[in-house]
């Protein structure tokens, strides 16, 4: 197993900064060389979902009120529950058991 290192993935300032993400490149090809070919599409498929969910996801911040909620939260979930009963169904009877 080769040691994982640190990508240095981080902000200065407001610039996102990469000074090492090569280095992710670099383990990962040395790994698919020394795995065997069912390992190998595996790791290939799980490093393509990361990276569609990535993708997906974007940066995961957008514009946030005050107090740190997404903006228009509550607006846009204000009455989702309007048409749904909150009460609990009443539990049915218990079965009867059997004397040992």
């Amino acid at each position: 197993m080769s040691k994982a290192l640190d990508s240095g993935v981080g902000k200065r300032g407001d610039l996102w900064h990469f000074p090492r993400m090569s280095l992710i490149g670099e383990e990962l090809e040395a790994t698919l060389k020394e795995l065997g070919a069912d390992s190998v599409v595996l790791l290939e498929r799980l490093v393509r979902d990361a990276m569609d969910l990535a993708r997906t996801c974007g940066t995961g911040v957008g514009e946030t009120d005050e107090r740190g909620w997404p903006t228009g939260y509550f607006e846009e979930t204000a009455g989702s529950f309007a048409n749904e009963p909150l009460d609990f169904p009443v539990d049915p009877p218990l079965e009867p058991i059997a004397n040992w």
